[in-house]
């Protein structure tokens, strides 16, 4: 496990204002049939610009991967609505053949287990080749390309390891062709599902510092899909938290790291060892995430939440500013003009 640090070690720091390269606005998800669906996700928003490192986290069931698969419209089973803007267009309303030239072409996907994202019957080289062979990129420049970005990404004697088989490669290596596969036709944005999540601490380590390095040189913005805040405070600028499917808490890393606003950041933070303090011995959330199809009434976090109140099993609270500068979904902040129930 990747220990925390009051200073994250992959920050940037502050960026001048851009124009969003991405944004979200209230994506909602439903699976399921028509006439009993299950509400997996629910009106989401987030916003990135060029160069923006924003990590998702939340337990496992929190909706963080079908939010991210969704963006790419990866699951044609799921009914989607709201709006998935990508510089500007509606990926929402594109066809499944326009959305072939979005996808590992202007948006690239790293996912968890690059041995499962993999096909063991084809060589490296032709995997990593295979998003422009399918743009019509001739089979000398793919190759040139594809031993440029393996090399970049650290492979060494690319050329011939072009030519080897996935189960020939360490889960480290794999994780490097994966993330090759992902940069090779030099997208603007990487979503990077748990990219680190069978690999040893060692050689997470290795993977991080290279996306850090990689993302830097090439300006590219990352939206990192995680349950490590370890992770999240080493290398990204902001922070969104999902729970049981809503986003419930957001803010910048040193905020939301220091002075968490939701009662259930702050039990992920509680949860996590850290360097800088000595603990008898880390607390832990009571119970577990609901279920999608049977979430409890008012906030779906309340039957675990130690300050829970009244209105918290009324009502589902609304995003609103937070007092770190962020937003938070959570009635111990009132709206402006109202007072805190007791």
């Amino acid at each position: 496990m990747i220990t925390l640090t009051n200073t994250p070690a992959g920050k940037t720091g502050n960026r001048p204002e851009s124009t969003a390269l991405l944004s979200v606005r209230n994506l909602t998800i439903d699976a399921g049939p028509k006439s009993e669906p299950i509400r997996l996700v629910e009106d989401f928003s987030l916003e990135m610009s060029p160069g923006d490192r924003v990590a998702l986290v939340g337990e496992s069931g929190s909706g963080k991967s079908v939010t991210a698969r969704s963006i790419m419209r990866l699951d044609p089973d799921f009914r989607i609505s709201g709006t998935v803007e990508f510089q500007g267009q509606d990926l929402l309303k594109l066809s499944d053949k326009q959305m072939v030239g979005v996808r590992g072409h202007k948006i690239g996907m790293v996912f968890q287990d690059p041995m499962g994202a993999l096909n063991p019957l084809m060589t490296v080289g032709e995997q990593v080749m295979e998003p422009l062979r399918i743009a019509g990129v001739s089979r000398a420049e793919a190759e040139k390309r594809a031993k440029s970005v393996l090399e970049e990404l650290g492979v060494v004697n690319a050329e011939a390891r072009m030519k080897a088989y996935p189960h020939e490669f360490s889960g480290g290596m794999r994780q490097r062709v994966v993330l090759a596969m992902a940069l090779i036709s030099d997208p603007s944005l990487i979503i990077a599902d748990e990219p680190t999540t069978a690999l040893d601490v060692r050689v997470q380590e290795q993977v991080l510092t290279l996306m850090d390095k990689v993302s830097k040189e090439r300006g590219l913005a990352v939206l990192l899909i995680t349950h490590d805040l370890g992770t999240v405070a080493g290398f990204t600028d902001r922070v969104a938290v999902m729970y049981s499917g809503r986003k419930v808490d957001e803010g910048t890393v040193d905020n939301l790291f220091e002075r968490p606003a939701h009662p259930y950041t702050q039990g992920l933070l509680q949860a996590v060892p850290r360097i800088d303090q000595t603990v008898p011995r880390l607390l832990t959330i009571a119970g577990a995430p609901p279920h999608p199809a049977n979430r409890p009434t008012g906030c779906a976090f309340n039957p675990r939440c130690p300050k829970a109140f009244d209105l918290c099993r009324q009502e589902v609270p609304e995003l609103r500013p937070s007092p770190d500068g962020g937003v938070v979904a959570c009635h111990l902040y009132p709206a402006a003009g109202k007072e805190l129930a007791s």
